[in-house]
């Protein structure tokens, strides 16, 4: 289920490089086009359901099991892993998910946050939305890159 969800991740590294405003809008833009039913059957598994909160939290489950699956070796990931791949949710997974405007989008981030936080060992990994992240760059995010 949702077996998609690891091939978001295809060629994380190369998204996260030299990621400048203008780069960030384009790669970001592809993405989600590219994504977006994925998106969206996550969703509808959550409206689909008595318990949206328990489904929201069914979908973290299998979403970050897939990644774990795909990038980690004994249900652990590398310290440079879980940092790329932290970066690439914040940059794209999660903003993605804000941008269908579904009414469970909050509920999905949060579940998923929660769950990566559990899987990582990180309690203060967040989110944010794709606005507040665009608005944050100057010609590179944060001034740093």
């Amino acid at each position: 289920m949702f077996d998609q969800t690891s091939s978001m991740f295809d060629g994380y590294r190369s998204r996260l490089k030299k990621i400048k405003k203008k780069t960030y809008e384009e790669r970001f833009a592809a993405f989600l086009t590219e994504y977006r039913a994925c998106f969206d059957d996550m969703a509808q598994y959550i409206k689909g359901r008595e318990d949206a909160e328990t489904a929201a939290a069914e979908v973290a489950n299998i979403f970050a099991e897939n990644v774990f699956s795909e990038y980690g070796s004994n249900g652990k990931l590398s310290a440079s892993d879980k940092t790329d791949l932290s970066l690439y949710m914040i940059y794209y997974i999660f903003p993605s998910i804000l941008k269908t405007d579904d009414a469970n989008a909050h509920l999905l981030c949060d579940a998923i946050r929660d769950e990566w936080r559990k899987r990582t060992d990180n309690p203060a990994f967040d989110y944010t939305t794709y606005e507040d992240l665009h608005g944050s760059f100057q010609e590179k995010l944060f001034g740093l890159f």
